[in-house]
């Protein structure tokens, strides 16, 4: 009878183990990257071939959707040497999450191939094991042409971010809202402001060639006041 006591323990201290073991993987996995039911809001960087365009998911159906995508991956924590982690690969294909008033503010899904999908967080890397395409469909974005600059220049003041949605546009702003338009190979758009619910600080033609970091020393107009036809044919006196 001792015997068979000390066999029932044993194989139940077993038990229990394995079950901690099994429970612990997967609630790593399930709550470490999500999205808080408090986010009303995400905006979505998406890179592919070297081309970006972002926009914001904000319908419950499409928030719903995102939230129950990452709490479907099953991921795990990966180190890489610097210099090899999946973001230092070339091509590839990536996803970036921005959220606000959240710790952490968001995360990116790398994906590197069918079966190399990669999740960033706090700088950390994890791999997935049962990758899937965010549920998310990109816009159709319209051409933003120098014709169409000059439509919508005639709204003056009035000109606001909603009269730009529906071009594809990259965020470079920091601290403010810095929206970049890509025209042609002559000219850009660049729209700023403290947010996208006021009127622009400045929504700017600009002459190329054109640096991210020094953009007030480039030659351009606010379309809103000044003439859009004056400024590209001085550029070609």
């Amino acid at each position: 009878m001792k015997k068979q006591l000390i066999l029932f323990l044993t194989l139940s201290f077993l038990l229990t183990l394995v079950a901690c073991k099994t429970s612990g993987s997967n609630s790593a996995s399930d709550n470490l990257i999500s999205i808080a039911d408090s986010v009303t809001e995400v905006e979505i960087t998406h890179t592919i071939s070297g081309a970006e365009s972002q926009w914001t998911v904000n319908s419950d159906e499409e928030l719903e959707s995102l939230k129950n995508w990452i709490l479907g991956l099953n991921y795990s924590m990966v180190q890489f040497e610097e210099g090899h982690s999946p973001g230092d690969e070339c091509g590839g294909e990536a996803y970036r999450f921005d959220m606000a008033d959240v710790d952490p503010p968001g995360f990116c899904y790398v994906i590197n191939g069918p079966d190399r999908c990669y999740l960033l967080m706090d700088g950390n890397w994890y791999s997935v094991s049962n990758p899937s395409n965010p549920p998310v469909t990109e816009p159709q974005w319209e051409e933003l042409t120098i014709e169409k600059i000059k439509e919508l220049a005639q709204k003056g003041d009035a000109l606001s971010w909603s009269d730009f949605e529906s071009y594809r546009h990259i965020a470079i702003g920091s601290g403010l809202y810095t929206y970049f338009y890509e025209i042609d190979e002559n000219y850009c758009l660049v729209i700023d402001g403290e947010n996208t619910q006021a009127a622009p600080l400045y929504i700017r033609l600009v002459l190329k060639p054109y640096d991210h970091e020094f953009l007030d020393d480039k030659t351009y107009i606010d379309i809103r006041t000044e003439n859009v036809d004056d400024f590209i044919n001085s550029q070609n006196n």
